[in-house]
């Protein structure tokens, strides 16, 4: 199999700041990224780092049902999930994150040269989001999502980053690049609305399966800062079969997913590390 290496952007290992992190969604998968993230910044910080400045949004208020299910509390209920979680990582590790009470809308703008993570659940959010990161300049974008026990994590690149050495995959395919027929069919099937209960919310995701692809993402992203490289930029979860698959950098498995890589574009490339 020809793996090959994607070289991440300074923007990532610089130590002349910390490295912007925006954080869509703070349900289920979200609210286990978010913890995830506050151990990341602690243990980046103790190897020298800046560390990580986050922002996070989503609209939606805790309900019963995500109590349980989700990191929140009953005293949580009717309180925005954004706020819950940041305000309480605030006053455990004393960081400054940021909670926006609101769903992205198109124009929305964001610092340049970060990772937008994206836990949400609908392809027009997905579009969104690829429309926000490439217009204000973000750099990767990992994309995590599931049903009721599998579940996929793909990290891609919103534009090329140019890399140091030959034989290396400069752009990295995005969720929407690698599951374009998929999407499609999704944004065809009607909105279920919230779960009433965690009865019901129990049937149409299983109780551990946001952990688990919560895991996934946040080992990708922890070695893209490790060591500044990566091999692997994705996972397949299947917990019906308790396994973990890699995507691997691998253009053979791109194309197989129904993607080939394009021509290079005459285009300002962003440097590498």
């Amino acid at each position: 199999m020809n793996v090959l290496r994607h070289y991440v952007h300074p923007s990532l290992v610089s130590s002349h700041r910390p490295v912007d992190v925006t954080l869509i969604g703070a349900g289920g998968t979200g609210s286990q990224i978010l913890s995830g993230l506050a151990r990341m910044n602690q243990a980046l910080k103790a190897l020298g780092s800046l560390g990580l400045h986050v922002r996070v949004f989503d609209g939606d208020g805790v309900s019963p049902s995500n109590v349980g299910r989700q990191l929140f509390s009953p005293a949580d209920v009717g309180k925005n999930k954004a706020a819950v979680l940041v305000t309480r990582l605030n006053m455990f590790f004393g960081t400054r994150w940021e909670a926006y009470p609101y769903n992205v809308s198109k124009g929305l703008r964001l610092p340049p040269g970060g990772i937008v993570i994206s836990a949400v659940d609908t392809v027009d959010a997905r579009s969104i989001i690829k429309d926000i990161g490439r217009t204000s300049g973000a750099v990767y974008w990992v994309d995590i999502g599931n049903t009721t026990n599998t579940g996929q994590v793909v990290l891609g690149t919103f534009d090329r980053v140019e890399q140091p050495v030959r034989n290396c995959s400069s752009y990295l395919p995005h969720v929407l690049d690698l599951y374009q027929g998929t999407m499609e069919e999704e944004s065809q099937k009607p909105y279920q609305g919230p779960s009433c209960s965690v009865h019901e919310s129990l049937g149409r995701q299983d109780l551990f399966i946001n952990q688990w692809v919560a895991t996934c993402a946040l080992e990708i992203i922890w070695r893209m800062f490790r060591y500044g490289q990566l091999k692997v930029h994705g996972a397949f979860v299947n917990l019906n079969t308790m396994t973990v698959r890699p995507l691997p950098v691998n253009p053979a498995v791109w194309e197989s997913m129904g993607w080939k890589p394009a021509k290079r574009r005459k285009e300002s490339h962003r440097k590498a590390a």
